[in-house]
């Protein structure tokens, strides 16, 4: 069940995609809601969390964002379904949501566009009321570790499209240009001191429109060397140690701390920090041990809310 395979309505529709890439949809056909469903709960503010302790011994609090339970209700079945259809749809519904798996939630609008939350888990257990009755009423609760919405969209395929990207280049090798003599040397004569360009690159600056920090997806293509990412406007920085051959890539997802090789888990070549972007200009450099690397790739989804 894909983006595209979904008719949306004149009213929002929940995609859930478990972390093992089964989905179910809530807010239609079998699934209806209830008229009285509210989808973005908002989140809290905590007061009292402890973040320094100040100079003169004063503990100082600052205010955090608590994501609240978000629950989903509403009727299984419609008039044409008989009381065997309810019961299967009631244990696929049971089937889906399970314990110790994390939920993205996908929400559809009449316009065919979409947000999500990410990893979202369950509070509240899968819940259907009455068996072998028409149209029991279904509940779910979750909760997220993550507060943000972010942008969504996706491939025909299933695969999430980042709605951002940019292109880091190399910042290897760089050197200062200025004013240098010409062959002549100190002698002066028609040509004397010409301008020289610098070669290689600095920072690149990458703009981020969205209203938290993000953290984005980073693609290295061989041949590298020891790549490292560093972002300068939030002081962080991250190591791949070892070598990228020609043909191979690496890809590193700062949000779910995952660095895959060509597909394979390269988890223990990772060190330093899980790179993040402030909203606005980030400065950022790339740099590898081998002067012949192609420029690096950065993707990431923006948060709205």
């Amino acid at each position: 069940m894909n983006l595209d395979e979904i008719q949306p309505k004149c009213f929002i529709l929940a995609l859930f995609i478990r972390d093992d890439g089964e989905r179910f949809l809530l807010g239609s056909g079998a699934y209806e809601f209830k008229e009285k469903q509210v989808h973005f709960i908002a989140n809290t503010f905590d007061n009292d969390i402890v973040e320094v302790q100040g100079n003169d011994g004063v503990l100082l609090a600052g205010q955090v964002r608590r994501s609240s339970v978000q629950k989903f209700e509403g009727y299984i079945g419609d008039a044409t379904v008989q009381k065997q259809d309810i019961e299967n749809y009631r244990r696929d519904f049971l089937a889906f949501f399970r314990k110790n798996y994390h939920y993205t939630v996908v929400y559809i609008f009449p316009d065919g566009s979409a947000i999500q939350r990410r990893k979202g888990f369950i509070v509240d257990a899968p819940e259907i009321k009455e068996i072998w009755q028409y149209f029991p009423e279904y509940s779910i609760g979750l909760n997220f570790e993550d507060v943000n919405y972010y942008t969504y969209a996706e491939d025909d395929s299933g695969q999430e499209i980042y709605g951002k990207s940019a292109t880091i280049y190399l910042s290897t090798g760089a050197t200062e240009g200025g004013l240098i003599w010409d062959e002549t040397g100190v002698v002066w004569d028609n040509i004397g001191a010409e301008w020289e360009e610098g070669s290689g690159a600095g920072p690149t600056t990458v703009m981020v429109d969205s209203i938290d920090s993000v953290y984005p997806v980073w693609i290295v293509t061989g041949p590298a060397v020891n790549p490292q990412l560093s972002v300068l406007t939030t002081n962080t920085i991250l190591t791949y140690t070892g070598n990228i051959a020609e043909g191979q890539t690496l890809e590193i997802d700062m949000f779910n701390k995952t660095a895959l090789l060509n597909g394979t888990s390269v988890i223990k070549n990772i060190s330093g920090d899980w790179v993040n972007f402030s909203p606005g200009n980030n400065r950022v450099t790339y740099v590898t041990t081998n002067a012949d690397a192609e420029p690096s790739v950065i993707k990431w989804q923006e948060v709205v809310g």
